[in-house]
């Protein structure tokens, strides 16, 4: 049986950018089943990576089990959707409630540098194309002279 089968050939040698399926069950508390449901009920689940074979362990009946790897910076968005939309209960309210709360500090502080850059990048962009059309308009103007530049010099 192979060591491992890899789908995304691009993150060979990269498996600390990856997160495992085991690593995804212990973050959300979701089962296998549910994990592997997402791949048909979900179109925006990532690609999956890789899956590396374990060795079957001594005296334990059935064949050698599998983890399934995915890019970690694609899934953590995935499963935090799938959280978001997970009901919380009874004792889990405040201990969700501080995780939640933290996150959204996080997240207005996040989206206002986003904001803030996005401004910056559109004020440059600007800078940018004017530039651009400065050079191009003078790009054609130095073609023409030099065309013609080269024309008289061939018929004096």
């Amino acid at each position: 049986m192979p060591s491992d089968e890899w789908y995304r050939e691009e993150y060979r040698g990269r498996e600390d950018e990856l997160i495992s399926s085991a690593e995804i069950l212990e973050l959300t508390g979701y089962t296998r089943g549910a994990v592997s449901k997402w791949r048909n009920r979900h179109a925006d689940m990532p690609e999956e990576v890789c899956k590396k074979w374990r060795e079957r362990e001594e005296g334990k009946r059935g064949h050698g089990a599998f983890d399934q790897y995915w890019v970690r910076d694609e899934m953590l968005p995935f499963l935090e959707k799938r959280l978001s939309r997970a009901k919380v209960h009874g004792g889990d309210r405040d201990a969700r409630y501080e995780v939640v709360s933290v996150r959204l500090r996080e997240d207005i502080e996040k989206l206002e540098q986003i904001a803030e850059r996005e401004r910056n990048l559109k004020d440059e962009l600007s800078r940018l194309r004017e530039e651009r059309e400065k050079i191009q308009i003078r790009a054609v103007d130095d073609q023409r002279f030099v065309a013609a530049y080269e024309r008289d010099r061939k018929n004096p």
